[in-house]
């Protein structure tokens, strides 16, 4: 069982962050703004039968419409909701490297810790987008 969880860690790691409109959907969004945040991106790829899109673009996309001061306040604010649902799936934790004088021990420990919650938080991001999947194909 061992080698399996251990190619699954690997092809995890390798993917790059995408989201669909259904996610979209799931994390939110109506219909309309699903097809608007997306409008103007270019897929990366298909995954059952539905477009996705980079996360990173559809963030910067997203922000690029809340820049728009005509936006009702509702949907500024669902677009906020979704938006930090967006950020909270990027993995933005720096490694910081232990100083040369440390001890070598503590030294590798952290750095494998910091690979399992590295691995960890990939689990719970991919875990997320198929819990908005879900929610978006309800809606």
């Amino acid at each position: 069982m061992n080698g399996k969880l251990h190619n699954e860690l690997k092809s995890i790691e390798k993917e790059p962050l995408t989201t669909t409109r259904i996610q979209l959907k799931g994390y939110g969004a109506s219909q309309y703004q699903a097809r608007i945040i997306t409008q103007s991106l270019t897929p990366m790829g298909i995954s059952k039968r539905c477009y996705t899109y980079g996360v990173t673009d559809v963030i910067s996309s997203t922000r690029k419409i809340l820049e728009n001061s005509r936006i009702h306040l509702k949907t500024r604010r669902n677009l906020e909701s979704i938006l930090n649902s967006l950020l909270d799936c990027l993995d933005n934790v720096v490694n910081v490297p232990f100083i040369q004088s440390t001890d070598p021990q503590l030294s590798q420990v952290s750095k494998e810790l910091f690979k399992k919650m590295s691995t960890i938080n990939r689990y719970l991001t991919e875990l997320n987008a198929n819990i908005a999947t879900l929610k978006g194909k309800d809606q």
